[in-house]
């Protein structure tokens, strides 16, 4: 994610709005609409290397103004060369999207009749991004199903870009489409994305997989499961096998051992 980022569309929004609101106001009655405003600085939480959500608080005179603008403007500089503008009311709170590894400035605003209202500056750190940490999963393997060891093609595995911990799945069943996955470190886990379409069944539709339980339940709320280890083997225990046009039709497995 770029450290730097702007919105032009939206920053000629926001300036629209400004000068579309002054220009509602005469100069001989700016004082009228340029009512005393406590506007809080943001409250910035739940930051990550990838996101925060922003608050602010605010108490203003609103009899008789001609318009009201308000939320909370990001940067990565002091002066506010380039920033994000967040469109959020007095006393929500919304998430916004934040580059890793970052220092932000950040201030609240309300633009009335007479002109634009800002806060006090919030600074605030995100974390640094998270880097994926099996690389070892990334590469060609040697696939088999359902124990058969007699038919082996060949499946692949690459990283998610932008993510830390989401990988692909590529020609799973020889089918020649790409499924998603995140990764569970910890436990060692692949965890498949909801209904993954493996390959096109002629005459039938699509071949999708879905999770089951000890008594072969198709599960469509629940993920497919696999582990694997630093050796190269990847294991998925049974699952489910739908044909789209017939329904649940089968069960399987799979079983993968890294080649390069």
């Amino acid at each position: 994610m770029k450290r730097h980022i702007f919105s032009m569309a939206t920053a000629a929004i926001v300036a629209l709005a400004f000068i579309g609101c002054e220009d509602l106001v005469k100069d001989d009655i700016d004082a009228e609409y340029n009512r005393d405003v406590n506007l809080s600085a943001p409250v910035v939480t739940d930051v990550t290397d990838a996101s925060a959500t922003v608050s602010y608080n605010a108490d203003y005179d609103t009899t008789a103004l001609v318009g009201v603008y308000c939320g909370v403007v990001l940067s990565t500089t002091e002066d506010f060369a380039e920033k994000i503008d967040v469109a959020v009311a007095p006393g929500q709170v919304k998430a916004v999207n934040v580059a890793g590894d970052t220092k932000y400035y950040a201030k609240s605003y309300i633009v009335t009749g007479a002109g634009v209202k800002f806060s006090e500056v919030t600074t605030f750190q995100t974390e640094k991004a998270k880097e994926f940490e099996d690389k070892y999963l990334f590469g060609t393997y040697s696939a088999y199903d359902d124990g058969n060891t007699e038919y082996m093609y060949e499946m692949e595995i690459a990283w998610v870009e932008g993510t830390y911990n989401r990988i692909k799945i590529i020609n799973w069943w020889d089918g020649g489409e790409t499924v998603t996955a995140t990764v569970d470190f910890e436990k060692k886990q692949i965890i498949v994305d909801l209904e993954p379409l493996i390959g096109m069944q002629e005459g039938y539709g699509w071949w999708i997989f879905y999770a089951v339980d000890e008594e072969g339940n198709f599960l469509d709320s629940e993920n497919i499961i696999g582990t694997y280890d630093a050796e190269g083997h990847i294991s998925f225990p049974m699952y489910g096998q739908y044909l789209e046009t017939i329904g649940p039709y089968n069960y399987g497995s799979t079983d993968m051992t890294k080649t390069e």
